[in-house]
């Protein structure tokens, strides 16, 4: 535990020290919009992100990595610190946050958040993909940075996500003598605060925002289990959460800037980088370029696209070294000959795969390529609670579109926007790849937006509606979230201290060339400690490597 705390206080200062100074510069006449906690960790994580990616493609990103880091942090509370005695300002660190002694019932939330939020943290990362490439992605990272062809080794590696790099920069492997996966806990965190420490009581009144936090708090509750884990789900979707969160919040207040709506955007770039399957968020930017066009501001413009390339570029550049594709598995993008791209019939079958393991399909038989004859079996697979879920989300479906309309002709193109996106988002997903695990909040948010509509649209429902809706949520999260509570006896002495190592697989050591990988003995899973490790054994006899060593990476011959 007390590492897990550690690295979290490493993440939260490095988000918010660079995040304030990203902000403050950049959005310096919009100190009472921008100046807030939220904000700050969100362009902060965004930073460090592109920075842990930028910073791979020349060397691993481990204890070098974060002294550089460590040493520009420095700089910048070096210079904050000489302007503030130069110029003798009074210091606020969120301008535009104003401190109000919170109630009693906050204080429990928040506390409670962060306690049970970091029980679940402290366990071994047992979901199923993090043995599979997620704790080898992150090793390679730690050890290498990228590395030319590393999908001809292991595909699933090919499913490059900033995620990996962000994780490898805050691992502290170099530092503590093992590698933490402890981020996805910081994250959910990180959205727990924001949503107790903003929702609003049912007597102040309700808004769709304020639903939006709860599903934010049920979100995390559902995958508690994958906290502790080293996947990508989670910090796309909560940022996708985020983002409908704070779009609400703006159309509530009546907020006219571009510029608020345009980060926003931005924040969806980032969670596009994160995980494909948010790229549809981006659908937003309408909106904002709209605005931009509509007062001739050409410049905004060019700067907002600008920053949507430095956050996206170096996810591509790694997608090309890794890969050889600009996107992977999507062949369409076939841009580069290299000579480290991977084979064409690999990437057509994992292609193929994701959507047979989206639609609950075991065989390449089952598989049905017509536009919805595979959804009568792909709903009857589900569960009963998503499908009552699913048939929820399918009756909201006209109310929003009928809203969308609504607001199209009283030209409120903010929420144009933002109900176009919530229905992009479910389309996408459900076209795509639609297992419940890649879109359940896409669902969440739907649904939202209907009662929000149908409660009036941001006016104020009853106290005792709210109180109702509030105390069921409450309940599912004190019974569900506080059971890890329980079993808190079984929790090994040294786990106080540490943190739960990742989970390690028998494996045996074959031959390549001058070098060896690791294979599982049975199965595909192989963990950290095996490495470098592949499942492919079919792959095998092709693979080989460009050089002498790992670090000029691998072919496919």
């Amino acid at each position: 535990m007390v590492m897990v705390l550690f690295s979290w206080v490493i993440i939260c200062g490095a988000a918010l020290l660079f995040g304030k100074a990203i902000t403050d510069s950049v959005y310096r006449d919009r100190p009472e919009s921008m100046g807030r906690p939220d904000i700050y960790i969100i362009t902060g994580i965004v930073f460090l992100t592109v920075y842990a990616q930028f910073f791979s493609l020349f060397y691993k990103v481990a204890g070098i990595a974060c002294a550089v880091l460590g040493l520009f942090g420095m700089i910048l509370c070096g210079i904050g610190v000489y302007r503030r005695l130069r110029h003798g300002r009074s210091f606020r660190f969120f301008p535009g946050y104003t401190w109000e002694k919170p109630p009693l019932w906050r204080i429990a939330a928040l506390l409670f958040c962060f306690i049970f939020t970091l029980v679940w943290t402290v366990r071994e990362p047992s979901q199923y993909d993090t043995g599979l490439y997620h704790a080898q992605a992150i090793r390679w990272v730690e050890e290498y940075g990228v590395v030319p062809g590393l999908g001809n080794l292991h595909m699933r590696l090919a499913y490059n996500s900033a995620f990996m790099p962000l994780q490898a920069l805050f691992s502290l492997g170099w530092l503590l003598g093992q590698s933490l996966h402890s981020l996805n806990g910081f994250f959910c965190l990180a959205a727990l605060f924001y949503a107790f420490s903003t929702v609003r009581r049912g007597k102040d009144g309700y808004r769709t925002s304020d639903l939006l936090k709860c599903v934010m708090a049920v979100y995390v509750v559902q995958k508690r289990y994958d906290i502790s884990s080293s996947g990508t789900d989670i910090a796309a979707m909560l940022l996708i959460l985020y983002i409908f969160v704070k779009w609400s919040e703006y159309v509530e207040q009546g907020e006219r800037d571009g510029g608020l709506y345009g980060y926003l955007c931005l924040v969806s770039v980032f969670a596009a980088t994160v995980k494909l399957s948010a790229a549809s968020t981006a659908i937003l930017s309408v909106y904002p370029l709209y605005f931009f066009i509509k007062e001739r501001k050409g410049k905004a413009i060019l700067a907002h696209v600008a920053a949507g390339a430095c956050i996206l570029l170096p996810f591509l550049i790694r997608n090309v070294i890794i890969s050889g594709y600009l996107v992977y598995p999507y062949g369409g993008l076939d841009l580069f000959q290299v000579d480290w791209k991977m084979d064409r019939e690999v990437l057509s079958s994992d292609s193929l795969d994701i959507k047979m393991f989206a639609r609950g399909l075991r065989s390449a038989a089952e598989y049905d390529n017509s536009l919805i004859g595979w959804i009568p079996g792909w709903f009857m697979k589900q569960s009963m609670g998503s499908r009552v879920l699913i048939a929820a989300a399918v009756i909201c479906i006209p109310v929003i579109l009928y809203q969308l309309c609504k607001r199209f002709h009283d030209k409120e193109y903010a929420q144009v926007a933002f109900f176009g996106a919530g229905v992009v988002n479910l389309l996408f997903w459900f076209l795509t790849a639609p297992h419940m695990r890649y879109g359940e909040p896409y669902i969440y948010v739907l649904v939202v937006m209907a009662l929000g509509t149908a409660s009036g649209a941001a006016e104020k429902v009853s106290a005792k509606a709210l109180r109702a809706v509030a105390a069921a949520v409450v309940g599912v999260f004190l019974l569900q979230y506080g059971w890890r509570l329980t079993q808190l006896w079984e929790l090994e002495a040294k786990y106080w201290i540490r943190q739960p190592d990742y989970l390690s697989w028998q494996s045996t050591q074959y031959p390549l060339d001058n070098v060896h990988i690791w294979m599982p003995d049975e199965g595909d899973l192989s963990g950290y400690f095996a490495f470098p490790a592949t499942p492919q054994r079919n792959q095998f006899e092709v693979l080989r490597l460009r050089g002498k060593s790992f670090e000029e990476g691998f072919r496919h011959e």
